[in-house]
């Protein structure tokens, strides 16, 4: 693989990151929705919602290459979206197309992390705060003792030839 262009090493921007993630949390608390399928259980809504953890948005640009953005704003809107705001990383999100296909990528200093597949929705205003949204259709557990894919769910079958 050849690597074609990065930004180069620099200090994430906490300054606008912590402003990021409180704008995340305020949209997130003005736009709850019904949920319809239960993508994210209890304790990946909880990962996704730690404002210290890490989260990194991935996707295939118009030309075919990868492009990967910080969005340590992230946060789970209900079970089936994630939300972040436009503060930290905003030129880059916002050359993302609405109807993207993404994934996102969480993890913890802990050693835990999850990765989640969806729709990017495109920007939209949350009172006065621009904010993304992804609709989350897959999610899957990297981590041991059993990692697997959790939704949606695969059915464990017995091995029964080697």
């Amino acid at each position: 693989m050849n690597l074609l262009a990065h930004t180069g090493k620099h200090p994430l921007p906490m300054n606008r990151i912590i402003p990021a993630a409180v704008m995340t949390i305020i949209a997130k608390t003005l736009s709850r929705k019904p949920e319809k399928t239960p993508i994210l259980n209890p304790w990946t809504q909880a990962f996704f919602n730690k404002i210290d953890n890490l989260k990194f948005l991935g996707y295939v640009n118009a030309e075919g290459y990868p492009v990967i953005i910080p969005l340590i704003q992230a946060q789970a809107l209900d079970r089936e979206h994630l939300i972040f705001s436009f503060g930290a990383f905003g030129d880059e999100l916002a050359s993302i197309p609405a109807f993207t296909p993404v994934a996102v990528f969480g993890m913890a200093l802990t050693m835990e992390d999850v990765l989640v597949r969806g729709v990017y929705q495109g920007a939209r205003r949350v009172a006065g705060i621009k904010c993304g949204v992804v609709q989350l259709d897959w999610a899957y557990n990297p981590m041991p003792p059993t990692p697997r894919q959790i939704f949606p769910e695969v059915p464990v079958e017995a091995v029964t030839e080697f």
